[in-house]
């Protein structure tokens, strides 16, 4: 029982007033009342200003959250800063029938072993990447040293209808395969068109993302791996425009098309094709050191419905020399995933993506994602003299190289990093010898 004195005189006649009495006398009793009630208010205020009753933490917007995303990546809580670690190993061995034993020999490779990271602050992006496989000296590799891939920044948010602006040393846009990242491509090795992909340079470039499309274009410089070159020079001018025609339920329907031309001053131009197989040596080629322009060109054609999807690109190249001339390739490719899933598209580059398996790996439940693929291409070097075999120098009476190749594959997608693939290649070299190689490749992509 509380002290008498904690009670108040309740007055019946106030409580029988109209409605803004009681509410004064209910306010009166509240802070008139006795101890019990100004214990009361004082613990309650203190709850209220120290946070301890409903208030939240002020959460700081710069704060870093991590999630493993295919990849290790941190967010600021406001997303406006993030940072992503990644990389891939490719480890792949090779065992060759060959119409001569001793041109190509059984082996292994690490065929990437790379390591990236990449960020963003606000507007600005940046990414490193850096390559340590680089095989032997008799693997067609540019050396033993390790060298950089993407070494770039960039900002987005650019007005004039630019869209984003990139600088550095990265890939110029052309070519679907080309610019699809070698842990998402269908087959160990890209096409033969790979040949006319100039692949990366330092320069810089302005991109978009269309409505139903991607715009990209820019200024390029020739270099090595390192993005290293003086003197006078080799520039392009490079631009890739896609559109998709449909897009429909959720990219499991989809139509793509895109072009890609590229102008180029040259020293003198060596072309020598490679089958499908990284570990093959290359086959004689043809060049002619006069050349010092080049004109590309390349369009591209992807269709995917469910699980299946067909791909195919045609490329050309009209050169300036003392003699003028021109060379093509092209090739077709279809694939199909037994186990039901779609190839994934990117709509923000054009380009395919990181295949998710519906069920991962799991012993004795299932093995992932399952495709088989098939691919035909052909490079056909025209009128460009082919080097003698064992001279190495140009025969005036022989046409370019001519290859054709076929590869024949099967993917084991245990889950979105880890794959599995088999590839069976036959390259056919006009007039020369036959390449049948058995490939497997075991890869980590993040």
């Amino acid at each position: 029982m509380l002290p008498k004195k904690d009670y108040q005189a309740i007055d019946a006649d106030a409580l029988s007033a109209a409605p803004e009495n009681r509410k004064r006398f209910a306010l009166n009793n509240l802070f008139s009342g006795g101890s019990w009630m100004k214990y009361g208010l004082a613990f309650l205020t203190v709850c209220l200003f120290s946070g301890g009753l409903g208030a939240q933490e002020e959460v700081d917007p710069l704060g870093m959250n991590s999630r493993w995303n295919n990849g290790l990546e941190f967010k600021s809580n406001d997303g406006s800063v993030s940072l992503k670690l990644g990389g891939r190993i490719m480890l792949d061995h090779a065992w060759f029938a060959d119409d001569d034993p001793s041109s190509n020999e059984d082996g292994t490779e690490f065929r990437r072993t790379r390591l990236m990271l990449q960020g963003k602050v606000n507007q600005f992006e940046w990414k490193t990447q850096y390559e340590f496989a680089r095989g032997g000296e008799g693997s067609g590799d540019k050396g033993n040293r390790p060298a950089f891939k993407d070494v770039y920044v960039g900002v987005s948010g650019v007005p004039y209808g630019l869209g984003a602006l990139r600088v550095g040393h990265f890939k110029e846009p052309f070519g679907l395969e080309e610019l699809t990242s070698s842990k998402y491509i269908t087959f160990m090795e890209r096409s033969l068109t790979s040949a006319f992909a100039p692949s990366r340079n330092v320069g810089v470039m302005a991109h978009r993302t269309l409505d139903t499309g991607t715009l990209a274009y820019g200024v390029f410089r020739t270099t090595g791996d390192n993005g290293y070159d003086e003197g006078d020079g080799d520039y392009s001018l490079t631009g890739r425009y896609t559109r998709l025609l449909r897009n429909e339920d959720g990219g499991r329907n989809l139509l793509h098309i895109g072009a890609a031309a590229s102008s180029r001053i040259i020293d003198g131009l060596t072309i020598q094709p490679r089958p499908s197989a990284h570990l093959a040596g290359k086959l004689p080629g043809a060049e002619d050191e006069t050349a010092d322009g080049e004109f590309r060109y390349g369009v591209e054609a992807a269709w995917v419905r469910g699980p299946l999807s067909v791909q195919a690109e045609f490329m050309g190249s009209s050169v300036s020399a003392a003699d003028n001339f021109s060379y093509t390739g092209w090739y077709v490719m279809a694939s199909y995933f037994l186990t039901g899933e779609s190839r994934p598209y990117d709509t923000r580059r054009g380009t395919f993506k990181r295949v998710k398996p519906a069920k991962n790996f799991s012993w004795g439940e299932s093995w992932g994602a399952v495709e088989l693929a098939v691919r035909y291409g052909s490079i056909d070097g025209g009128d460009l003299a082919r080097l003698d075999m064992e001279t190495k120098i140009p025969d005036d009476t022989r046409d370019g190289p001519k290859l054709d190749d076929l590869t024949v594959g099967l993917n084991i997608y245990h889950n979105p990093t880890f794959r599995t693939m088999f590839n069976y290649v036959y390259s056919d070299m006009d007039g020369g010898e036959e390449v049948h190689a058995f490939l497997v490749r075991w890869q980590i992509g993040l």
